[in-house]
């Protein structure tokens, strides 16, 4: 606790010795608008808790990647496996990692084979313009898989042709270049980004390379408004204890491939919104990492390495392939009684593998692999949901009514009805409360998995919420505030658990586990009482503190109990002087739960104190910058076994060339 104390005295001190310089303009994030119902809303008057990281938080942020920017997000658990974008699972007010739905561009990007490829994303944190974070059951806005909330991926669309290009080298041989351009007509725009970026690794067995291809388009035509996205994400990584520390030298390659065309329409009072996408997915898990200093392929089958250590059980690796069609119809007329949405979503899953899925007929050999390798089982469903839901808008109320009914080939048809409400009490100040029912499908891992004492099983339910929520939020001249209470009661929630006295991992149902929770977030952009203290140029600060109606008796939980139970966040930009500026982030977690050693030992998560810390130097379009991620060099496991790094430091420039079209 020492570091914290040190750390706020440090805050308190830049607070109170401001200079006296002019805070920069930046844009009010009571302002934007995010799609909190099935009709975009301002986020001031959303009857939701809702949090907006914006382009100028991103791009002064000490992160690297995404996952590092939703690190310090409100009330959001990035338990990382491997750091820089490798992999990351999301936890939301509580939630398991497959119960956040994640978008881009509004566009769902959930994988059926499990979540821990959702980050799999085709973008570097220079193609983010903002991401919304939809905090509670949000089934009836996003249907299936919102189960906690929704995480939405904003791309940027300059409106001016220009080129950007990012380098950066770092400890443990941290490489990383991206680069983008854009070039913008009367009525269309054109984006090209690129980035690669490999690391050796801060230990044994977690070196990785990683490439992105990401292409964005956009048209209009008369009344109308289209983007088409293209992306390719590739990813190969060392996985040391990812999945059990039971057999410590994992290793996985994953690609993924997206396209996705989305339009708005607009007629006098009617907005047409269609959407289609196609997400292909490819996953090589090794148990064994088969590569110079760990394991060989042995002739006579098995594997074996060069310490001695012989494996005959194991003669080849998980190959799964997953490929999701997509598409959605969203209606919205506007009346004199307020904004009435109709929609149609359908999904289609298909998956092959040779682990997961039913005895396919006939085996299908796995394109570019050893000729061992063949795809040997595979399912497929259909996913069809209906929506309906108005909304009323008037100066003082805010009210959305609807529910989702769903048709799935595999489970039973289900409704999803929601409401929220927010009422104005002052200028500044609304309250606000939901009430919305939530849901999400297994995976085909919880359903199929059977590999390195982890079982799935075939009889898992869909698992059920109902989420409330009552809060207040406050809304100034660069400020906004929001306070909330909430409580998530779940049914058939699906974990995956060890009993005690058992090596074997199991997924199951949990009949019923309710998380209840408060939360806190204030930001502090340009204002008058910035303008007084001018060294600080942008402030927010965020507390959660969640807590559990149930216990994991006799049993150790992978993650529905294993959350954080406190979460502190500060992020801070100092403005030194005109061109010189630190951006801090400070964080505070506490996680509940505890996790096993290869021994046989019982280990409690112990709280962590993160700083994350940036200086950068801006002259023009030229921004030079020096980072450090865990600056005070913290041990912490975000998941059992799974070791996080210490402090890792990297330096950098920015360079944008204006090409001189304007829209």
């Amino acid at each position: 606790m020492t570091n914290i104390f040190k750390c706020l005295a440090i805050s308190v001190l830049l607070f109170f010795g401001a200079l006296d310089t002019h805070a920069q303009d930046t844009i009010q994030i009571e302002k934007v608008e995010v799609k909190a119902a099935r009709s975009s809303i301002g986020i001031s008057k959303a009857a939701r808790s809702i949090t907006v990281i914006s382009k100028q938080e991103i791009e002064s942020s000490p992160a690297r990647t995404i996952n590092e920017v939703l690190e310090y997000a409100l009330n959001l658990d990035v338990r990382q496996r491997g750091q820089n974008g490798v992999q990351a699972d999301l936890s939301l007010r509580g939630s398991s990692f497959e119960q956040v739905l994640v978008l881009l561009n509004g566009i769902k990007m959930t994988d059926p084979q499990t979540g821990h490829h959702s980050l799999n994303l085709p973008i570097h944190l220079l193609d983010v313009e903002r991401i919304e974070i939809i905090k509670g059951g949000a089934t009836r806005i996003y249907g299936p898989g919102a189960f906690a909330g929704a995480i939405n991926i904003i791309t940027k669309n300059p409106n001016e042709s220009q080129a950007k290009i990012q380098a950066l080298t770092g400890q443990y041989g941290l490489q990383q270049l991206a680069a983008s351009v854009t070039l913008v007509g009367k009525n269309h725009s054109h984006s090209l980004s690129v980035s690669d970026q490999q690391s050796d690794g801060f230990i044994r067995n977690t070196d990785y390379t990683q490439q992105n291809i990401f292409w964005q388009s956009e048209f209009s035509f008369n009344n109308s408004d289209w983007t088409l996205n293209l992306g390719q994400n590739s990813k190969a990584f060392g996985a040391q204890n990812f999945y059990t520390a039971n057999f410590p030298d994992q290793f996985e390659e994953t690609k993924t491939q997206f396209a996705s065309l989305a339009g708005v329409i607009k007629k006098e009072k009617l907005r047409i919104e269609p959407q289609a996408y196609y997400r292909r997915h490819d996953d090589r898990f090794e148990l064994f990492r088969e590569d110079e200093g760990f394991y060989r392929r042995i002739a006579q089958g098995g594997f074996a390495n060069d310490f001695g250590d012989f494996v005959s059980w194991y003669n080849g690796h998980n190959y799964t392939q997953t490929n999701v069609y997509g598409a959605e119809l969203n209606l919205q007329y506007q009346s004199k009684l307020g904004k009435t949405s109709l929609g149609f979503d359908f999904r289609r899953e298909e998956i092959l593998s040779n682990g997961l899925g039913e005895p396919l007929s006939k085996r299908i050999s796995v394109d570019g692999e050893d000729q061992s390798a063949f795809y040997l089982r595979g399912d497929d469903r259909e996913n069809r949901s209906v929506y309906a839901e108005h909304n009323y808008v008037s100066n003082k109320v805010f009210v959305s009514i609807g529910a989702m009914y769903n048709l799935h080939t595999d489970f039973d048809d289900e409704i999803f009805p929601g409401i929220d409400a927010s009422y104005q009490l002052s200028e500044k100040f609304r309250t606000f409360a939901s009430a919305n029912k939530s849901f999400r499908f297994p995976t085909y891992t919880d359903l199929y998995y059977s590999l390195g004492g982890a079982q799935g099983s075939i009889n898992l339910k869909p698992e059920e919420s109902i989420n409330y929520e009552l809060g207040f939020k406050y809304a100034g001249t660069g400020n906004l505030g929001t306070v909330s209470f909430f409580r998530r009661e779940g049914k058939n929630l699906i974990d995956w658990i060890r009993l005690n006295g058992s090596l074997i991992t199991q997924a199951t149902n949990l009949t019923e586990v309710n998380i209840n929770g408060g939360e806190l977030e204030y930001i502090m952009q340009s204002n008058s009482f910035l303008k007084k203290v001018a060294v600080l140029n942008q402030l927010r600060f965020s507390y959660a503190y969640l807590w559990s109606d149930n216990e994991s008796t006799g049993f150790e939980s992978n993650y529905v109990l294993d959350f954080l139970s406190h979460k502190a966040d500060l992020l801070a930009q100092l403005k030194l002087t005109k061109s010189l500026f630190i951006d801090c982030n400070f964080s505070f977690q506490e996680r509940r739960g505890e996790f096993v050693r290869p021994t046989g030992e019982e280990v409690k998560f112990e709280p962590v104190f993160l700083t994350d810390i940036k200086l950068s130097v801006q002259k023009d379009n030229l921004t030079l910058f020096l980072q450090a991620s865990n600056l005070f060099n913290q041990d912490y496991f975000d998941i059992g076994n799974v070791a996080n790094p210490g402090r890792w430091i990297s330096v950098g420039a920015n360079y944008k060339l204006n090409l001189k079209k304007t829209r």
